[in-house]
């Protein structure tokens, strides 16, 4: 997002966007209600967006009922320079930010009563210029995406303290600067996605974090991609292309992790595809359209991952949409609107269908999104 992302710098600075003011939901709409579900769960949540051009994480109590965000006080808090993504450890205690710009990874601990963030100390860790930062499931490992060095940077975690260490090595080799990093559910394989339209596949060490190449070590996408997205049942993975308006397909050996095209190999998507999600059934992927303002819902096929338009096919986003977090209860979907600064807040039925129901307020220019689920 390095570059897309200076392009819509010029026209955020336009707006005079003030991350926690504001309401969350729609502008001139009713107060949203709950979506039905059997069991409505009260259980509080909460939510974090990072904020490329304010260099900043927005911070959110999640109303588990109905989704909605109501943002913490303070409603901000400074990071690193040009956050372009972040990731919460399982447990919900610490949150890890990856930076644009400095050399540094930032690391957060989390108030477990208010979801506020406290820088930790130190409040970063010496790490790469990165645009994507993945999170092991385990909570012992982070990776980040290292796009200066054609390389994937690997850490520990204290699971005490939230801080991070490199790993010896501290880095494997990925392929022409890598965009994006993902760890498959079941926390045997990682993979990175690279600007010269590969995927860096890896094995993970579960007791060290140490990622080695997979044999073979690459597959190929092409384009432009941004972001791997493997579902929760860990046998399918999709890669967005921005150039090509489509999103790439892969059955995943479970034994092995190696991908493989499936047939087709693509499926198409709206203009200036950015990321992919699928949510916690497996049953069915989002996939954001950054130029056309809108998100393309899809069926998944359960016996070869293949991906089919659902109806209807879109849902209108925000000004400019570039990143779509599903809730960990599988019924809210958010997506961050880079140029009108807000997230808007989806929710999700058991038909695959979102149904915007507010907004929310971030900083200028947010990025990626995390939901925690406590």
């Amino acid at each position: 997002m390095k570059t897309a992302c200076l392009q819509f710098c010029l026209s955020a600075l336009l707006a005079v966007v003030m991350a926690g003011c504001g309401s969350s939901t729609m502008a001139g709409g009713p107060t949203p209600t709950p979506v039905p579900t059997p069991t409505p769960s009260l259980v509080p949540t909460f939510a974090y967006v990072a904020n490329n051009f304010s260099s900043s994480v927005t911070m959110y109590s999640v109303n588990s009922n109905t989704g909605v965000w109501t943002p913490t006080s303070p409603s901000s808090v400074p990071t690193v320079t040009q956050p372009e993504s972040l990731v919460v450890d399982p447990s919900g205690k610490f949150v890890f930010v990856a930076s644009l710009r400095d050399l540094a990874v930032g690391m957060f601990k989390v108030d477990p009563n208010t979801g506020a963030l406290t820088p930790n100390t130190p409040p970063t860790v010496p790490g790469p210029q990165a645009e994507g930062i993945a999170m092991h499931p385990s909570g012992k490992f982070v990776y980040v995406a290292d796009e200066v060095n054609d390389a994937v940077a690997m850490y520990t975690i204290d699971t005490n303290t939230g801080l991070l260490a490199p790993t010896t090595p501290a880095t494997v080799a990925a392929g022409s600067s890598p965009r994006g990093v993902t760890v498959h559910p079941s926390g045997k394989f990682a993979y990175a996605v690279n600007d010269i339209g590969s995927i860096s596949m890896y094995s993970v060490n579960t007791t060290t974090g140490i990622l080695t190449p997979l044999t073979p070590a690459t597959a190929f996408v092409g384009g432009l991609p941004f972001q791997i997205t493997v579902d929760p049942t860990g046998r399918f993975a999709y890669v967005n292309d921005a150039t090509s308006n489509r999103v790439s397909q892969f059955a995943v050996n479970t034994a092995t992790g190696v991908l493989t095209a499936i047939s087709p190999s693509v499926v198409v998507s709206g203009t200036d595809s950015t990321s992919v999600a699928a949510e916690p059934s497996g049953k069915f992927a989002f996939v954001v359209n950054r130029t056309d303002n809108k998100v393309s819902m899809f069926k998944i096929d359960q016996s070869n991952g293949g991906l089919t338009p659902n109806t209807p096919a879109t849902v209108a986003t925000g000004a400019t949409p570039f990143y779509i977090a599903i809730d960990p209860s599988g019924r809210f979907a958010y997506v961050s609107n880079e140029n009108d600064s807000t997230v808007t807040i989806y929710g999700l039925n058991s038909q695959g269908i979102l149904n915007a129901i507010g907004t929310a307020p971030t900083g200028t220019v947010p990025s990626t999104v995390a939901v925690v689920a406590k």
